[in-house]
This record gives structure tokens, sequence and C-alpha cells, in this order.
């Protein structure tokens, strides 16, 4: 695994719920990581598995095994958390609070 800084973290993170909250991806819609990839610049392309791995640790996000690989999808039952991340800006994360618990 890469080591990922606080402020890496963050931008990915926030990224890449982004992405699956506008692809619709809440359970069945679910997308494949090169997908997630695509809209991260390249010198972070290599954290972004570890980001998503965070992610399904806190269950904001769930996989799935596929034909192709892992397809990451947003959990219905943590969209409060999920709406929180898209809209914060700025340095008052939410996301180290909650990696925190």
């Amino acid at each position: 695994m890469v080591k990922v800084k606080r402020s890496e973290y963050i931008r990915i993170s926030r990224t890449a719920v982004k992405k699956l909250f506008d692809q619709n991806c809440f359970g069945k819609g679910s997308v494949y990581i090169h997908v997630l990839k695509s809209g991260i610049p390249k010198e972070d392309l290599d954290k972004v598995e570890t980001v998503m791995e965070a992610l399904v640790k806190q269950k904001i996000c769930g996989k799935k095994k596929k034909g192709l690989g892992w397809k990451y999808y947003l959990n219905m039952e943590r969209l409060d958390k999920i709406r929180e991340i898209i809209k914060e800006t700025g340095k008052d994360s939410i996301i180290p609070i909650l990696l925190m618990l």
C-alpha cells in the first residue's frame, strides 16, 4: 500500500465519492476502479485504491467482486456522511474525523 498524506486523502476521497454520487452508484450501479481513476491527477493514481479501501472500512463505500475486478458503490445507509463529504470545502473536513471512528 502507498502512503497517503491527509490532504491527498481528503482530495482523492472527495473526488471519488462525488464521481460515484454523480453516476448514481448505490448498490446496483457500481463502477470499476479505472473509472474512478479517470478524474485523478497522474501523481495520485497509485493512491486511489488505498483511499477506496479506507472508504470501504468506514462503510461509506462498498465493493463487490465482478468478472473484470472490483466494483465500488456508495452505501445508502451513510447517505448523510456522503452528502457532507461532497459539500465540504477547505481545511474543515469531516473525512479525517471519520477515520478516527
